[in-house]
């Protein structure tokens, strides 16, 4: 069994020892962090993974309902009031909203209660998880849906306004790949979406403008997507996203026949962010309706502006 870690807020002294002494007299192997705050609480989840919170519900930055309602939602809670207990007026802690209290003289007691809150948190979990990937699946069918409606008259553009929407992003775009008469490889920025307050920032044609290509095109030509925050990232690519305020960076491959014929990619500017398997999913499947119905249709055009931006370089 793995130790516990377990944050243990603005609880005495005395009654540490009387959790802690509980946890061992149990045979539970346990770390734990006390602090003195909500703020401090917040901070130290910030730079550790912790299983358990116990809580006093009176701190002196603030109702500790404000710290259930952001904590609660990525670890379990045990709230506790500090008082005697009616039966035999001894010094006690209490579980709010219950009789169960917790004795000095009865250190074992509240065992049941650490476990009954872990449980009902790990069942919680694990419908929470299940309804949201149910629900994640129902809104990607519908997107692919309106994908397919929006590209039926050819509008990429309402596509990746869908896209931005959906997917909370700062900036998506559509790329397409051209290969001029000396063979090297030039991009044309089809269209873009930019969330409110988003600066525009064109893509240059020019393979100088991008650093990353050969990885890109690397990972590209193997039907994988490149991805990352700003700090995960090669330091030329760092560089460019620098230029362009991104934090984070998505970008899935257009396929046709074995081959990559352009890309969609998606900027986060707010937070470093971690791409979910749900998300690069849905943006392969959006790439793949992109390049049979809208690629295929609109290959004279990409090759008539192919040509025209090659002579311009």
């Amino acid at each position: 069994m793995e130790p516990l870690n377990l944050l243990i807020v603005s609880i005495r002294k005395d009654w540490q020892h009387l959790i802690t002494q509980s946890l061992q007299n149990a045979g539970y192997i346990f770390h734990e962090k006390y602090v003195n705050s909500k703020q401090e609480a917040l901070d130290a989840c910030k730079h550790s993974r912790f299983d358990l919170l116990i809580s006093n519900c009176t701190l002196p930055d603030g109702d500790v309902a404000d710290l259930v309602s952001v904590l609660g939602k990525i670890l379990p809670v045990l709230v506790m009031a500090e008082g005697h207990c009616p039966v035999n007026s001894e010094k006690a802690l209490s579980l709010l909203a219950t009789d169960f209290f917790i004795t000095s003289s009865d250190q074992s007691s509240w065992i049941s209660a650490v476990e009954n809150t872990l449980s009902k948190w790990k069942t919680n979990a694990q419908q929470n998880l299940v309804s949201q990937q149910q629900n994640s699946s129902n809104l990607h069918k519908k997107v692919l849906e309106r994908v397919h409606e929006e590209l039926t008259d050819s509008n990429i553009a309402n596509v990746l306004t869908l896209l931005l929407e959906v997917m909370d992003v700062s900036r998506i775009y559509l790329c397409a790949k051209h290969s001029s008469s000396d063979g090297a490889s030039k991009f044309v920025q089809k269209s873009e979406a930019l969330a409110p307050g988003i600066k525009k920032i064109s893509i240059g044609s020019k393979v100088a403008d991008f650093p990353y290509f050969n990885r890109w095109n690397t990972l590209f030509s193997a039907s994988q997507p490149v991805q990352g925050t700003y700090h995960t990232l090669p330091l030329t690519e760092q560089q460019w996203l620098n230029k362009r305020d991104t934090q984070s960076l998505l970008a899935v491959p257009i396929l046709s026949k074995g081959s990559w014929k352009g890309f969609i990619g998606l900027e986060d500017t707010l937070q470093p962010r971690e791409w979910s398997k749900d998300e690069i999913n849905l943006l392969e499947s959006v790439a793949k309706i992109i390049e049979d119905k809208h690629f295929k249709q609109n290959q004279s055009q990409y090759q008539y502006e192919g040509s025209l931006v090659a002579g311009l370089i």
